[in-house]
């Protein structure tokens, strides 16, 4: 057998010497046959830091500076991985490294997220192998989160990517053999900034038991009915306050706002003296907008916990007072002491019952003469046969394709609007106008939504959406069609 070949004393690009390769057919060493069998890391010596401190720093990276990862670091990372844990010892995994631009670019091709970063690493184990209650993923999640420790102490940053548009592309991509089954992406590189605060954790008495379960797990089901109120305010409470892109605008929700707001908010109708009252806004990203465009209102928020009313309030433009939903008889706003009222896109995520109690709730609120602004998603519309799709496995995964407003905050289900007419008449209201809006999703959208996709099918994509636009210009399309449905209401 022909030796293996012999690398350069360094790395031409970074002077760093490269891992070493070990010819097991030739007398070796006992040192250099540990370092062949994996029992000895390719650095020497390697930085030392604190295990907690290594835990706790921990940090996702979505964006890296635009430099080479030395394949010596590389290795060591990935020689942290292969010390995880894997279901019966089978070890059946195996790691390829792309740090060649042009692959990176075929895999920036599948996926967006495979784009950022300077290596990302495949994970793959054996298709047909520990298969039972999915241990080989368990095995190479294990070996994941080796790298991702690792990787800190190194100074690296990680990001684990499930999101691979499609884990057979990346097999073939980086031509590992059939019989191995992508798990998932490792991106790997030097941050482009520090660390910040991480993100919040549910409080270990919530998630931890001793010898039988006696807690109230957070549901996984989207349907209202499931949820009960404080579960559902604990679980937006982790979401928002965590941030990331549930708490960043979309421009066709804020189309449809301006539009609404245009309709049935006049300019004119500014008063200092006026107060508004936004029920429920969730990540604030729609409050913050209204008390933009409609300035000279005195704004405050109802919410399901004191730590998201107080995110919201700092999103307006000199904060807005804070109520707590459900209330108490300590804490309910006074009756009749808001000129506007909304609520918008939030009677999706609860229960009946609880929909009737916060409309009946608002009209209390409402001041004689004053107005109540509901937007909903109308099931009759485009959502629903794209989320039966999309549940059913045979539209998009991921949860950017749920066309709903705050995606992943909670239970969504569209209502029918004849559902809602008659919730806000049980309530006390009745209806002075409505208003529907986008029949079909906008070429923004849709090129938002298709980020994902081939290049072929992503044009495809939006040059029918772009064709199907005119439809919306039918009389009666978007009142009947529209995803976003607006009612104006009165008592």
């Amino acid at each position: 057998m022909t030796p293996l070949p012999t690398e350069p004393a360094h790395d031409p690009g970074t002077g760093i010497p490269p891992a070493r390769e070990v010819d097991l057919t030739q007398d070796v060493a006992p040192a250099d046959r540990d370092a062949a069998e994996g029992r000895v890391p390719p650095m020497d010596p390697l930085p030392a830091q604190d295990f907690w401190q290594a835990l706790y720093g921990r940090r996702s990276v979505r964006r890296f500076e635009h430099k080479p990862v030395p394949r010596e670091w590389v290795q060591q990372v990935m020689h942290a991985g292969i010390w995880a844990p894997s279901s019966c010892n089978y070890q059946m995994w195996d790691l390829v490294a792309v740090d060649d631009p042009k692959i990176n670019a075929q895999l920036g091709a599948l996926s967006t997220q495979l784009a950022n970063a300077p290596v990302n690493i495949v994970v793959a184990y054996g298709r047909d192998f520990s298969s039972e209650n999915a241990a080989g993923i368990q095995s190479a999640s294990a070996l994941i989160q080796n790298m991702s420790l690792a990787a800190g102490v190194l100074g690296l940053g990680t990001f684990w990517i499930t999101q691979t548009g499609g884990a057979e592309k990346v097999r073939e991509v980086v031509g590992l053999p059939s019989d191995r089954m992508v798990v998932a992406v490792l991106a790997l590189g030097w941050p482009r900034s520090s660390a910040g605060k991480g993100p919040r954790r549910r409080p270990l008495s919530d998630v931890a038991h001793f010898n039988h379960y006696g807690g109230r797990p957070i549901p996984s089901s989207p349907n209202p009915q499931d949820w009960a109120p404080d579960l559902l305010g604990t679980y937006q409470r982790a979401r928002v306050l965590n941030g990331l892109r549930h708490n960043k605008p979309r421009p066709w929700e804020a189309s449809a706002l301006l539009s609404a707001l245009e309709r049935f908010v006049p300019r004119s109708e500014d008063g200092v003296q006026a107060t508004w009252l936004d029920v429920l806004p969730c990540t604030g990203i729609l409050t913050a907008r209204m008390a933009r465009e409609r300035p000279a209102y005195g704004y405050h928020v109802l919410e399901r916990t004191a730590e998201v009313a107080r995110f919201v309030s700092e999103r307006v433009p000199g904060g807005a007072q804070t109520h707590l939903w459900p209330c108490t008889p300590e804490n309910e706003p006074t009756s009749a002491s808001f000129d506007q009222i909304t609520c918008l896109f939030r009677l999706e995520g609860m229960a009946e019952e609880e929909r009737h109690e916060l409309l009946s709730a608002m009209a209390r609120w409402l001041k004689p003469g004053g107005r109540v602004l509901v937007g909903f998603v109308s099931s009759r519309s485009f959502h629903g046969p794209s989320e039966s799709l999309r549940r059913s496995g045979r539209g998009p995964g991921g949860v950017e394709y749920v066309l709903s407003p705050d995606p992943n905050i909670g239970p969504f289900e569209a209502l029918a609007p004849r559902q809602v007419h008659d919730l806000v008449r049980r309530a006390g209201f009745g209806v002075r106008r409505q208003l529907g809006l986008q029949a079909l999703p906008g070429a923004q959208e849709l090129e938002f939504r298709s980020r994902n996709f081939r290049p072929l099918a992503r044009n495809l994509v939006c040059t029918l959406g772009r064709l199907c636009k005119v439809l919306e210009a039918v009389p009666g399309a978007q009142s009947t069609w529209g995803r976003f449905q607006f009612l104006e209401l009165s008592v």
